[in-house]
């Protein structure tokens, strides 16, 4: 038996039915894409804790042409996979959609030289990284500040990128000094953070053909 989702545009996908995944609650799922939705057009997303991939279907609904989703739990990464494929399957435009299975610090410490990324075949240097970053592990799991130090220092992201963290509203996550707050918005128990780097320390080159 597994449990039902329901995306924004009334489609069905599968959840895990168990009691490590939290699945982004259609309320935030919908506050993300009404925030971000046109600038999702022929982007790139990465999706961290993924879960069953709900708001990766999201994004990739609304024009995400690449997608790559970290989960940890092996059943649950499946199921994200199949919910991924069976979404894109619905879509008229090319796309790259992964699913890897690994813990996320380890992950994100490899960079994007990871062999197991499969997408660098597929692209040209310079569109390596992502344009959004979805962040939702386990509340406590004190994995933000971690994550948004190696997203800056593995080189992740663009100039241009967005972060966007779900956290408890009881125990917001401190904010690296890599980044800015761009937004910040509450949903009862839930809130959301959208980060931005921060010019002043970072420097750049969206070019950098990954010596």
């Amino acid at each position: 038996m597994k449990g039902k989702l329901k995306l924004i545009s009334g489609k069905r996908i599968e959840s895990p039915l168990n009691q490590k995944t939290r699945p982004t609650s259609s309320i935030v799922r919908e506050a993300i894409i009404n925030i971000i939705g046109n600038k999702l057009e022929g982007a790139s997303w990465l999706d961290l804790c993924s879960g069953s991939g709900a708001m990766a279907c999201e994004a990739l609904q609304k024009g995400v042409k690449r997608i790559l989703a970290i989960e940890k739990q092996r059943e649950t990464a499946k199921i994200c996979k199949r919910n991924l494929i069976d979404v894109s399957n619905t879509m008229n435009h090319s796309l790259h959609v992964e699913v890897i299975c690994n813990e996320l610090i380890s992950f994100l410490k490899k960079g994007l030289k990871n062999k197991k990324i499969k997408f660098i075949k597929d692209y040209p240097t310079s569109e390596y990284k992502f344009d959004f970053v979805f962040l939702d592990p386990p509340y406590e799991s004190g994995l933000y500040e971690t994550s948004q130090q190696l997203l800056l220092s593995k080189q992740w992201i663009k100039e241009s990128s967005t972060l966007i963290c779900e956290c408890s509203s009881k125990s917001m996550p401190r904010i690296h000094n890599g980044w800015k707050l761009d937004k910040e918005k509450y949903y009862g128990n839930t809130s959301l953070l959208f980060l931005i780097p921060n010019q002043a320390l970072n420097c750049y080159d969206d070019t950098d053909s990954m010596h």
